[in-house]
């Protein structure tokens, strides 16, 4: 078995007097998309944060290709992890392509400036997100939407073993959703590990191998996307009744909200769960489903690590 790409170990982080990250273990491991779900506040971008060396934990270590990030320079770091961030605040005149070609600067020699080889790769990004033929349209002309995909060819150009994407999706239209997530999923297939922080629960079931469902900085879940989108724990954590169904066509499951979605007891969701467990080992190894294989309806659920999740989340309420 090979290492995990990504290691988090007992990894916290404060602000403001309060833990936005508490004790996160977590594992990202080759060749896998490994989705962080969990409502606003939840701690899903101060962790990509963390593992992207932009914040330091004030506890636990991460590593990311082996190498502790805290103890790793800022270049080397850029050539080992890429990241999209949730916002890409950029006025200056530049052009897609000169936003594209930003990730090739781990690559850039001293004194030199972008080879073929950058320009090609820049190019390539650009087309995998259907901006190629915007590539000399400056960028504060853009659409949010075409800002973001620009933004998301630039983590692409980068080529690094871990990509990190934070809300890959946001300000997209369905298709466009649907293209960008297809793109990360093609990153993993090249053997990356991908860790994504997503919103949309519906995404995270039809594209991830692995979800980690977070609260108040926690991880109260990881496992295979079948097993972790359980209905009681999300009901619970994002305090809406919330049912799974599989997909009439793929089998993954399909979150919606239950008819008379108000707000929703967390406590008593423990008490009344019945189904399969839910792994909550970081290094829980995850696969990609089939077709239709193991989605079925969460609307009951029985098992200790499960009614011992929903517990924690309602103690939390």
């Amino acid at each position: 078995m090979s290492a995990p790409a990504i290691k988090v170990r007992g990894a916290v982080y404060r602000a403001g007097g309060r833990a936005l990250v508490n004790g996160v273990d977590l594992d990202v491991w080759p060749g896998e998309v490994l989705a962080v779900v969990g409502p606003n506040g939840a701690g899903k971008s101060t962790l990509c944060a963390l593992i992207a060396g932009d914040l330091r934990p004030h506890a636990g270590e991460v590593e990311v290709c082996g190498q502790a990030v805290s103890r790793t320079s800022a270049p080397a770091l850029a050539r080992m992890r890429s990241l999209l961030p949730q916002h890409t605040p950029l006025n200056f005149p530049f052009t897609a392509r000169d936003v594209a070609l930003m990730g090739r600067t781990p690559y850039l020699r001293r004194w030199r400036g972008p080879s073929d080889l950058d320009y090609a790769a820049a190019d390539d990004a650009l087309r995998r997100v259907g901006m190629l033929d915007m590539a000399e349209r400056l960028y504060p002309t853009l659409s949010g939407g075409e800002q973001r995909r620009v933004s998301f060819a630039r983590a692409l150009a980068q080529d690094t073993p871990v990509a990190l994407f934070d809300e890959p999706t946001a300000s997209l239209d369905v298709g466009h959703q649907e293209m960008a997530m297809e793109e990360v999923r093609s990153v993993a297939a090249e053997g990356k590990a991908v860790l994504a922080a997503l919103h949309d629960l519906n995404l995270a079931g039809a594209h991830a191998d692995r979800v980690a469902v977070m609260s108040d900085g926690e991880i109260v879940a990881v496992g295979e996307t079948r097993e972790a989108l359980c209905g009681e724990l999300l009901s619970a954590v994002f305090d809406r009744p919330l049912i799974v169904t599989p997909h009439p066509q793929t089998g993954c499951p399909v979150v919606l909200p239950a008819a008379g979605s108000e707000r929703t007891d967390a406590a008593a969701w423990s008490g009344a769960l019945r189904g399969a467990p839910i792994p909550t080992s970081p290094s829980g190894r995850g696969r990609r489903v089939a077709a239709g294989e193991g989605c079925r309806p969460r609307t009951g659920g029985d098992t200790e690590s499960i009614a011992a999740a929903v517990t924690q989340v309602a103690r939390r309420t």
